[in-house]
């Protein structure tokens, strides 16, 4: 058997240059050094990051992390996500558009295939559109409607080649936060558009993926918003992951796992408002 160590992580404007925040900054001064410093401390197979913005940070992680091939999507909009890949792994880079919806300022999917022992694993990763006013809702919903539109493509290319169905995981930050409509508090709350998710992407044959906390982004002790659960992994219902604690297939890392307020607010300040997910795939 072997083992597919993945990492999905959401890092706030990563910029390379301490974020755009000026209250920040400081503290986000070596925030690279960290972030590369937690990867290699978790040792992904492949990882994905999203919110990088400017080039330095493709430079730097290219020396870094010289242990990785890197691809990075591309565009008008202003955040991408950025593709590590373990030297020695047989992979396929594809960028997604069509998850933009024509607007030039949403984000593509980046699509990853990993080749082992001819077996392929599609691994999409993605990127949401923010927002819980019915436009970002509406957007939302129809950038999930491409990722279904994909599976089962990939589905019908895994049948043509004598399988049931292709390997995928989809995986990201794909901000389900709910719809707030004319003024109102959450008509449709975070939880209500993660049921309804779960539900379609069940119905189409993919799991989601227990989490061993149950939230994923945070904004500190001094924010007006909810630690909220807005980053997910759906996978096809065959596929098998190693546990991480009981039945939970993934790790929430980072503030997460910090026991006192004030060392979650650091780590928040120093790193992200989302923890990174890892789960490991079991081939």
């Amino acid at each position: 058997m072997v083992n597919l160590k993945i990492l999905s992580w959401n890092i706030e404007h990563f910029n390379g240059t301490g974020g755009i925040d000026k209250s920040n900054r400081k503290a986000r001064e070596k925030r690279v050094e960290r972030v590369t410093k937690l990867i290699k401390d978790e040792k992904p197979d492949v990882f994905g990051l999203s919110e990088v913005e400017g080039k330095l940070i493709h430079s730097k992680m290219t020396r870094l992390l010289p242990g990785y091939v890197f691809n990075i999507t591309e565009g008008r909009q202003s955040q991408e996500i950025l593709i590590g890949v373990k030297h020695g792994l047989t992979a396929f880079f594809a960028q997604r558009n069509e998850f933009k919806r024509s607007n030039p300022s949403l984000r593509p999917g980046a699509l990853l295939t990993i080749t082992i022992k001819d077996i392929d694993i599609p691994i999409l990763f993605i990127h949401l559109k923010s927002m819980p006013s019915p436009e970002g809702f509406g957007l939302r919903d129809a950038m999930f409607e491409k990722a279904f539109n994909l599976k089962k493509a990939l589905d019908k290319a895994a049948k043509n080649s004598g399988h049931k169905a292709a390997n995928l995981i989809i995986l990201g930050d794909m901000n389900t936060m709910g719809m707030n409509y004319e003024g109102r508090n959450h008509d449709i709350p975070g939880p209500n558009e993660i049921k309804v998710i779960t539900n379609r992407f069940k119905r189409r044959k993919m799991v989601s993926l227990e989490k061993d906390h149950p939230t994923t982004f945070s904004n500190g002790s001094g924010s007006r918003y909810p630690d909220s659960d807005l980053d997910h992994v759906f996978a096809a219902e065959h596929l098998q992951f190693k546990n991480v604690s009981g039945t939970k297939t993934v790790h929430v890392g980072g503030w997460a796992k910090e026991n006192t307020v004030a060392k979650k607010d650091k780590w928040i300040e120093q790193y992200s408002d989302h923890g990174p997910l890892t789960l490991t795939l079991k081939i």
